[in-house]
């Protein structure tokens, strides 16, 4: 099979891009915000954080010629090229272990192939592909080293994989494709698959050989997804509900709806951690002046702001830190069980990586 270019498009992930308008009120400052910086381009996102601070995320170079993947540890920078770098990316890497293993992919002779690096040695161990020879992407590794993603099994179609003991096994799908996203410290695995290969995204866990459906709002269709999974097995995703997606926690058959910000429609959860806490994004209105149709006039649309879910409550993000931060927190990625939360979002004009510290915790650490 010849060089392909592997892309988890921003319009998958919810993701649209509008400038900034005026940020919500300001009750309390819960968070400190650090700028992760870049490898000498414009721009960075982060997308992941283990237990020790760890991040790994996006940069782009200098001139933004290209983007690599970062590490970010001990407030510094490391660029990890060839993993996810160069002219086959997707928009990981997608996930580090506390042990230091960062599940991605990288190009192997000229096919993307899923991938694990290991910080520690600093070597890239490439895991195989559910055919042989097509590409694909790890998603997600656990303290054990057990790795899941997806690999597709043929020109068209994808299935989602769990990589331990050196084998690859399919994790089958609905009679479509599928895809894996997340995995805990058991081994249960969640995703996305579908029952034909054009067919919706079902959200699903995966335990002890059997795929189970989440079907969170009971829709007819049921197009959703499921992100991340926590050690205690709750399930956080995004699926359609009444005309819109909002975001979810699963937990044992039981569904709670994470709803979403003043004004908005939409959210989504990305990650929860071992305290149950849940980040993501939800959309906000804001007042701006469309040109079309003419003439210009004064109009509402809606922009991403970066959530977190706790105690049964949405927050914006953006009114936990502090009102002259100069921020606007766009998405959140990761949170890990410290509660410090990895994203992305706008700071003078540019897309910048950020760091969020619970306040309580940094008076802890300066102290």
């Amino acid at each position: 099979m010849g060089f392909r270019s592997v892309c988890l498009s921003f319009a998958l992930l919810g993701l649209l891009y509008v400038p900034a308008s005026a940020k919500p009120a300001h009750a309390r400052q819960d968070y400190t915000i650090a700028d992760l910086g870049t490898l000498g381009g414009s721009e960075s996102f982060a997308f992941a954080i283990n237990d020790h601070g760890d991040v790994v995320g996006l940069s782009r170079t200098a001139g933004d010629l290209t983007t690599h993947a970062f590490l970010y540890r001990n407030g510094a920078l490391t660029d990890l090229a060839p993993l996810n770098s160069g002219n086959v990316q997707t928009t990981g890497p997608s996930d580090i272990s506390n042990h230091g293993l960062i599940a991605s992919g990288a190009d192997d002779n000229g096919t993307y192939t899923p991938a694990l690096y290991d910080a520690r040695a600093r070597a890239v161990a490439f895991l195989g592909s559910l055919n042989g020879v097509s590409f694909g992407v790890a998603t997600s590794v656990n303290e054990h080293g057990h790795t899941v993603g997806y690999s597709y099994i043929d020109d068209l179609n994808r299935h989602a994989f769990i990589f331990r003991h050196g084998l690859m096994s399919d994790l089958g799908s609905f009679g479509g494709y599928s895809a894996a996203l997340g995995i805990n410290e058991h081994d249960a695995v969640v995703g996305f698959a579908s029952e034909t290969v054009n067919g919706f995204a079902h959200a699903f866990v995966f335990r002890e050989g059997v795929m189970t459906e989440i079907n969170p709002f009971g829709d007819l269709v049921n197009e959703s997804i499921a992100r991340a999974i926590n050690d205690h097995g709750q399930v956080v995703g995004e699926g359609y509900n009444d005309g819109h997606f909002n975001g979810f926690v699963y937990d044992d058959g039981a569904v709670t709806n994470i709803g979403t910000l003043r004004g908005g429609h939409e959210s989504r959860a990305t990650a929860i951690n071992n305290r149950g806490e849940v980040v993501g994004a939800a959309d906000v209105p804001f007042v701006t002046v469309c040109e079309f149709p003419p003439p210009p006039a004064p109009c509402i649309q809606y922009k991403s702001h970066a959530i977190v879910y706790r105690g049964g409550v949405i927050a914006d993000l953006n009114a936990l830190i502090a009102a002259d931060a100069g921020w606007e927190l766009m998405v959140a990625n990761d949170v890990n069980d410290r509660g410090e939360i990895v994203g992305y979002g706008t700071k003078n004009g540019f897309l910048r990586a950020y760091l969020l510290t619970p306040v309580a915790r940094h008076r802890e650490e300066t102290n």
